[in-house]
């Protein structure tokens, strides 16, 4: 047997459909409200935590997240279950996603971010650097701001692939094989991506904290 690691959808193969997921698909296609409702409310954070650090605009981040439910919705029919369904929805995120961080770099060419956006608390779906347990000081506030900020302006500048790959999986949790589904690209680069990727955090946020999470 060859020793390699399975794509997503090997695995889904090998463990069989979920029964929840291909009920939930067959209410979708009957246009059932809940089922519309169920949706929205398993992704909606995930999806919009995404394209928030994708954009780093929560008003752009919320119309993209927006379009991307009205694209599933459209073209549910053809999901065919050779993937997860959320592996699916999320190829049509990152899709829309991308498109949209595209347009914005056009548009917004030598735009600048406000001091109000740069210290804006962190949106719903992210996941914030985490502070010990206890009740925060405002000093500790401050500093947990100044953290964000500092993240925030270090993911900035990765390039879009290798941004898209250290969301997917220091932030969001994908699994490696999983990306690679969503990205249409195989595991090795999504490895390889994702060591640039945090190669290049660490440099940029070493000036400001030690950086816990991205080495696993």
């Amino acid at each position: 047997m060859l020793n390699r690691e399975l794509s997503y959808s090997e695995l889904e193969a090998a463990v069989g459909p979920s029964t929840d997921e291909g009920l939930l698909v067959a209410r979708l296609r009957a246009n059932e409200n809940a089922a519309y409702d169920e949706l929205v409310r398993t992704y909606h954070a995930a999806i919009y935590g995404v394209a928030h650090r994708m954009l780093r605009d929560p008003g752009e981040a919320a119309d993209v997240t927006q379009d991307v439910f009205v694209k599933v919705f459209r073209h549910i029919d053809g999901f065919r279950g050779e993937s997860a369904l959320r592996t699916w929805i999320f190829r049509i995120a990152l899709s829309e996603i991308l498109n949209r961080v595209r347009w914005s770099r056009r548009r917004y060419l030598h735009r600048t971010v406000s001091i109000e956006e740069e210290t804006r608390e962190p949106a719903e779906g992210q996941a914030p650097m985490q502070l010990p347990d206890g009740s925060p000081t405002p000093e500790d506030e401050l500093a947990e701001r100044e953290r964000e900020r500092a993240f925030q302006n270090a993911l900035w500048k990765l390039s879009e692939e290798h941004r898209s790959v250290a969301i997917l999986r220091d932030i969001q949790g994908f699994a490696y094989a999983e990306i690679g589904e969503i990205l249409g690209i195989s595991i090795g680069t999504v490895k390889s991506r994702l060591a640039r990727a945090r190669a290049e955090l660490k440099k940029h946020l070493m000036p400001y904290l030690s950086v816990r999470g991205f080495g696993g």
